[in-house]
């Protein structure tokens, strides 16, 4: 079955792009070359996962490609996964690749919930790989 819902990605501010935000006990910092790399960390439940869902929607509509490392979660609720799986729909929407680096903590509830339709890369340096991407290493 196709998944269900509406997915709209409008040009953010540029103000609010490429910023760091907190939310309570998790944050999420971002590098913007040579690929949109968003790291998250802390613990993500109900009550931050909407905000990491908009926070990573900004990042998707300026992105060419999209990495999120997860491996500094410390938490991370159903309510989070979910978010992620809206953000999948959303680079599908406007063909944006992107990998998921999990952590244990992500690796955990994607096990538990059998959610395994979403990308993954085992590190950064094999997502830059697998959406043909230069690591910073390379570039310069």
């Amino acid at each position: 079955m196709a998944p269900i819902g509406t997915c709209r990605v409008y040009r953010p501010d540029p103000k609010s792009v490429g910023i760091g935000e907190h939310w309570g006990k998790a944050s999420a910092s971002v590098v913007l070359e040579p690929a949109v790399v968003v790291s998250i960390y802390g613990e993500f439940d109900a009550s931050n996962a909407t905000r990491l869902a908009g926070y990573l929607e900004r990042h998707v509509a300026i992105a060419g490609a999209l990495v999120v490392d997860a491996t500094a979660v410390d938490f991370f609720g159903a309510p989070a996964l979910a978010a992620l799986h809206r953000v999948d729909r959303c680079c599908a929407a406007i063909g944006v690749n992107w990998r998921l680096v999990e952590g244990p903590a992500v690796r955990r509830v994607s096990r538990i919930c059998d959610a395994t339709d979403l990308p993954r890369a085992e590190n950064v340096e094999s997502a830059f790989r697998e959406l043909g991407v230069a690591s910073p290493s390379v570039v310069g």
